[in-house]
């Protein structure tokens, strides 16, 4: 997502957490291995700025890998040890100290923002720490604020911060949509701050990246020595800039910290052990969030709930000046899949997807297929409340047009699907046992809808 994205954990032996990283090459099977690599080499290719690359399954390392270049101006590797911002992925570890501090009785989830951050007006004081978890709150996105985006440049307090939206109107009640803001997750980091007594930085460090010896994971600062820091870049007018700079105190638990593939490898697997929060708690974050009249958003705390070839996935992307990130994770598989980058010419989100399928065995093909005669499934369907879909066909060229919307290109594929633009969505086909045509759109993240024509 784009900014600009109990008790204490149990202490773990830190040798023990070192040591993880990672199984040695011997260990990971070969061609698997080698697919994988094929398919972040075409990424990264003809890349200046570059990224890294982990690819995990149950306990074997299949990539761990640097490409590109972590420092453009002095030609240094990227390798995969380097250090960058999460960016949004932040959020996940914000909304797990919040759950940490609900399972020691100091909060709970339903619980109005403003028993605990008293001098909030009272319209904002009755969003609820679930609502902020699951941007269903209303509160207006900070990063969509002129004033808060021009101060940027600026260190900033969380109380600054809080102060460019506490006073505006809520955008919608609360609970009844979904609107991401980062606006959210500053005041969960003020409700963090107020409860445990610390700043944020200070509890992370203590109460979570400590504890699982997640070591080269801080919150970010552009005055303070960071060895293996990479360097962020931007492409203006095709020509490679160093990124335009934002102050590490502007997206505090919204998207602050900064950490290694390693580090985000310990953190998936405690949370696969169950090592954070209590499980039922825990379970909590990976739900898609209800919304008032009942139906649902694919939202939990701090993840995106979605699924990779049929099997049930958390993801989560993120964007800061000059960096792009994404972590998924497949938990039936124990899978997981984290990727980050330092140009904000990578859109990183549909490749750690296809990395994902291919560790699972059912990689995508969206190779064209040279010949699909597709005539048989033109014409007008009826998605019922979704609206009227058309697939059209111009020049050879397949297209969808969803009722008052622009064509959506559509391209047949080896695999058999028809994929929708560039992305991973795509339409299926069926003719029914009383002759009806079927269309059924099949989204990642809001799942299957189906169409009559």
């Amino acid at each position: 997502m784009i900014f600009a994205t109990t008790r204490h954990l149990p202490r773990l032996a830190l040798a023990s957490a070192l040591a993880f990283p990672l199984l040695a090459a011997a260990q990971q099977p070969a061609e698997l291995h080698a697919r994988l690599e094929q398919r972040a080499k075409t990424f990264f290719a003809d890349a200046k700025p570059g990224g890294v690359v982990l690819v995990r399954k149950g306990d074997q390392v299949l990539l761990r890998e640097g490409f590109g270049l972590a420092d453009v101006e002095n030609q240094v590797p990227m390798t995969p040890d380097k250090v960058l911002p999460l960016a949004s992925v932040t959020k996940q570890f914000t909304s797990f100290a919040i759950l940490q501090l609900v399972q020691a009785g100091k909060l709970r989830l339903d619980q109005p923002v403003g028993e605990v951050v008293t001098d909030l007006p009272a319209t904002l004081g009755k969003v609820t720490l679930r609502q902020l978890l699951t941007h269903t709150s209303g509160v207006k996105n900070i990063s969509k604020i002129t004033e808060s985006r021009a101060a940027r440049r600026n260190d900033a307090g969380i109380d600054t911060l809080i102060a460019f939206f506490k006073d505006l109107p809520l955008e919608f009640e609360p609970g009844t949509r979904f609107e991401y803001s980062n606006s959210n997750y500053i005041l969960l980091t003020k409700v963090i701050e107020t409860v445990s007594g610390t700043r944020y930085a200070d509890y992370m460090q203590t109460s979570v990246f400590v504890p699982l010896g997640m070591l080269h994971t801080r919150f970010g600062s552009h005055t303070d020595l960071v060895p293996g820091r990479a360097h962020g870049y931007r492409m203006v007018d095709g020509a490679l800039e160093n990124a335009d700079f934002i102050s590490m105190t502007q997206p505090q638990g919204a998207g602050s910290l900064i950490s290694t593939v390693d580090d985000l490898n310990r953190w998936d697997i405690a949370l696969s052990e169950g090592r954070l929060v209590d499980r039922a708690l825990m379970q909590q974050a990976l739900n898609k969030v209800e919304l008032r009249d009942g139906s649902h958003m694919p939202y939990g705390f701090g993840w995106m709930i979605s699924q990779v070839q049929g099997r049930d996935s958390n993801e989560h992307s993120g964007f800061i000046n000059g960096f792009s990130t994404y972590t998924l994770r497949v938990p039936e598989q124990k899978l997981y899949v984290t990727v980050l980058t330092n140009s904000e010419q990578f859109w990183p989100d549909d490749f750690a997807v296809e990395l994902a399928a291919i560790a699972l065995g059912q990689p995508f093909d969206k190779t064209p297929a040279k010949t699909v005669d597709a005539t048989a499934w033109l014409g007008r369907y009826d998605f019922g409340k979704g609206g009227m879909r058309e697939l059209k066909q111009d020049a050879g060229q397949l297209s969808l047009v969803k009722e008052g919307g622009k064509p959506t290109k559509v391209t047949p594929a080896m695999d058999g699907r028809y994929y929708l633009d560039e992305g991973l969505d795509y339409l299926s086909f069926e003719r029914r046992a009383d002759g009806k045509l079927e269309m059924t759109q099949h989204s990642r993240l809001m799942g299957d809808s189906t169409g009559t024509r």
